[in-house]
C-alpha cells in the first residue's frame, strides 16, 4: 500500500504508455500509405522501415510497463520479475535497431543524392538523346525531301537526255575501253544499216571504218587529248554502202582519271557531200563544156575545108598511088578529127540545143538499141540477159539521146568484156521511178578510176581507141532528162552478184505515170 502515493505517476506512465502505442501504430499506417504512394521514394521506404521499428519499440516498451502495473496490483508481481529481463531485452533491440537506422539515414541520403544526380543526368540525357532524336528525324526527313528531290531532278534530267538520245536526228553512240559499242540511238542503228540496236551492242566500232587508219587515228587523238572534234572519214553500212560523217567525241573517265571509253556524235554528211561533188562537177563540166564547144567551132571551120580539099585532090591523083595513098591518110585523120570535134559537141551540148520529147517506151529503145549490136557482139561470143519489166509507162525523154546513152554503155562493156561474156540489162519500177541496169562480167572498175569515170576527156583505152567523152556525154543527157547515172563496181545486189557481174550502171528516171 505503500505504492499507493505513486498512482498518479503510474497512471501518467500507464497512458503514456498506451499513446505510444497508438502514436506508433497511427505512424506506421501513414508511412506505410506514403510508400504505396511512391514506391519507388527511398525516404518514405526508410520511414516505413523507421515506424516499424517504433511500432515494436512500443509494443515491447508499453506493454512491459503495462503488464507491471497489472502484475503489481493483482499481487503477483514475481511475474514481472520474470518477465523484465525479455521486455528489457526486447526494448534494447528496438532502440538499437531505431538507432540503427538512424545511422544509417545519412548514408542513405548520400545514397539517394548520387542516385537523383544520376537520375538527372540520366534525364538530361534522355532529353539530349531525345533532342538529338527529334534532329535527326528532322534531318532524315530534309534527307528525304531532298533526295526525293534530287531524284525527281535526276528523272527529268534522264528523261530529256533519253529524248535528246532518242529523237535525235544525228548518230549518238558510246563505246567502252575496247572500242566495244555499248549503247547506240535509232539515228546511229539507222546510220549503220541496222533494224535493231542490239545487233549493233558488243560490236568493234572499228569494224565499220572503211580505213583503218583513220580508227588508229581517231583513237589516237581522243585518246591523247580526251576529245576530236569534226573528224571526217567514211563509215561503211551493213549492206555496204558508203557513209561520209563527221565525228565529234570524247573520251569517257574514272574520278581515278582512267578512260572506260568513247561517247561521241557522228553526222551524217553523205547527201551534201555528194551534192557539193555534183556542184563541183556541174561547175567542171560547164566550164569544160564552154571550151570544148569554142575549141569545136573555131576547129569544125578549117577541119571541114581540109577534109573537102582532101577529097578533091583524091579525084585528081587517082592514077598517081603514092599521092592518093597520101592524100588518103589525110582523110581518114581528118574524119578521126572530125570525130573528135563532134564528140566535143555533143558533150558541150551546143549543137543541138533543144531535144526533141516524146513518149517513148525505153525497153523498146533498149531492143532497137541491142538489135544493132547483137550481131557483131554474138560473133565475139558475146551474150544478152534481159529483164524488161512489162509495167513500167511511157516516159517523156528524147529516143535518140536516149539510144545514144545505151549504145555508149554496150560498147564500154564490149570493150571490158574482150570475147566470150555476158551483158545484163534490166529495167523496173520503183518508188514511181523507171530504173535501167546495164552490168557486165568484164574486168570491171578499179576502186581508184571509179569516181574519174564521167570526167571528160578520162579514159583507160588505148590511143585512136576512145576519147574519154562518152560516158561524160552519157552522163549529161540523163542530167538534161532530170534522171541519176550510177556506177557499182563491185556490185552490191546480191542478185548481181549470182550473175558473176562485175559492173553495174543504173540509170534512174522520172516517170509520168502514163501507162504503157
Amino acid at each position: 500500500m505503500n505504492s499507493l502515493p505513486l498512482y498518479p505517476i503510474y497512471s501518467v506512465d500507464f497512458l503514456g504508455s498506451f499513446l505510444m502505442l497508438l502514436l506508433s501504430f497511427a505512424t506506421l499506417g501513414y508511412a506505410r500509405r506514403l510508400r504505396k504512394e511512391h514506391p519507388k521514394s527511398v525516404l518514405f521506404i526508410y520511414l516505413f522501415g523507421l515506424s516499424t521499428a517504433f511500432v515494436a519499440f512500443s509494443i515491447s516498451r508499453s506493454i512491459g510497463h503495462m503488464l507491471r502495473f497489472i502484475f503489481i496490483y493483482a499481487g503477483v508481481a514475481n511475474w514481472w520479475k520474470s518477465l523484465a529481463p525479455i521486455s528489457g531485452s526486447l526494448n534494447s533491440i528496438c532502440f538499437v535497431t531505431i538507432a540503427a537506422l538512424s545511422f544509417v539515414y545519412p548514408s542513405v541520403q548520400h545514397v539517394i543524392a548520387l542516385v537523383r544526380s544520376d537520375a538527372e543526368k540520366l534525364r538530361k540525357a534522355k532529353e539530349d538523346l531525345e533532342r538529338i532524336n527529334q534532329e535527326l528525324r528532322e534531318l532524315h526527313q530534309t534527307l528525304e525531301d531532298k533526295v526525293r528531290q534530287r531524284t525527281q531532278e535526276l528523272l527529268v534530267s534522264e528523261s530529256k537526255f533519253r529524248r535528246l538520245f532518242e529523237s535525235s536526228g544525228e548518230a549518238i553512240f558510246f563505246c567502252d575501253s575496247q572500242g566495244r559499242i555499248s549503247d547506240i540511238n535509232p539515228s546511229g542503228v539507222a546510220l549503220l544499216g541496222f533494224n535493231d540496236k542490239n545487233e549493233l551492242i558488243g560490236q568493234p566500232m572499228v569494224n565499220f571504218f572503211a580505213e583503218k587508219k583513220d580508227w588508229q587515228e581517231y583513237v589516237r587523238t581522243t585518246c591523247q587529248s580526251g576529245f576530236i572534234k569534226d573528224f571526217e572519214t567514211k563509215l561503211i553500212a551493213k549492206d555496204g554502202q558508203e557513209k561520209y560523217v563527221i565525228i565529234t567525241a570524247h573520251a569517257t573517265k574514272k574520278s581515278s582519271g582512267c578512260k572506260i571509253g568513247f561517247e561521241g556524235i557522228a553526222k551524217d554528211i553523205t547527201s551534201y557531200r555528194k551534192m557539193t561533188e555534183k556542184l563541183i562537177y556541174s561547175e567542171k563540166m560547164a566550164s569544160l563544156g564552154q571550151l570544148a564547144s569554142g575549141i569545136a567551132h573555131e576547129i569544125n571551120t578549117p577541119l571541114n575545108i581540109i577534109l573537102g580539099y582532101a577529097q578533091m585532090l583524091k579525084k585528081d591523083f587517082k592514077d598517081k598511088p603514092d599521092v592518093f595513098e597520101e592524100l588518103s591518110i589525110i582523110e581518114s585523120q581528118a574524119e578521126v578529127c572530125k570525130k573528135i570535134v563532134s564528140d566535143l559537141l555533143s558533150f558541150a551540148r551546143s549543137s543541138d540545143k533543144s531535144y526533141s520529147k516524146l513518149d517513148i517506151s525505153v525497153n523498146d529503145c533498149i531492143l532497137q538499141t541491142v538489135d544493132i549490136v547483137k550481131h557483131t557482139f554474138e560473133r565475139d561470143g558475146i551474150k544478152f540477159y534481159l529483164e524488161l519489166s512489162k509495167d513500167i509507162p511511157y516516159i517523156e525523154a528524147d529516143p535518140d539521146k536516149l539510144r545514144q546513152v545505151f549504145l555508149n554503155l554496150l560498147n564500154n562493156s564490149r570493150d571490158a568484156i574482150g570475147n566470150n561474156g555476158l551483158i545484163f540489162i534490166k529495167t523496173y519500177l520503183e518508188d514511181k521511178s523507171l530504173v535501167v541496169e546495164f552490168g557486165d562480167n568484164g574486168c570491171g572498175i578499179s576502186p581508184d578510176i571509179k569516181d574519174k569515170i564521167f570526167d571528160p576527156f578520162f579514159t583507160t583505152k588505148p590511143p585512136r581507141k576512145g576519147t574519154g567523152l562518152g560516158l561524160s556525154v552519157s552522163y549529161g543527157i540523163i542530167q538534161e532528162h532530170n534522171g541519176k547515172f550510177e556506177v557499182y563496181s563491185p556490185p552490191k545486189n546480191p542478185y548481181h552478184l549470182s550473175l558473176g557481174l562485175k559492173t553495174v550502171f543504173v540509170i534512174t528516171l522520172p516517170t509520168d505515170d502514163k501507162s504503157s
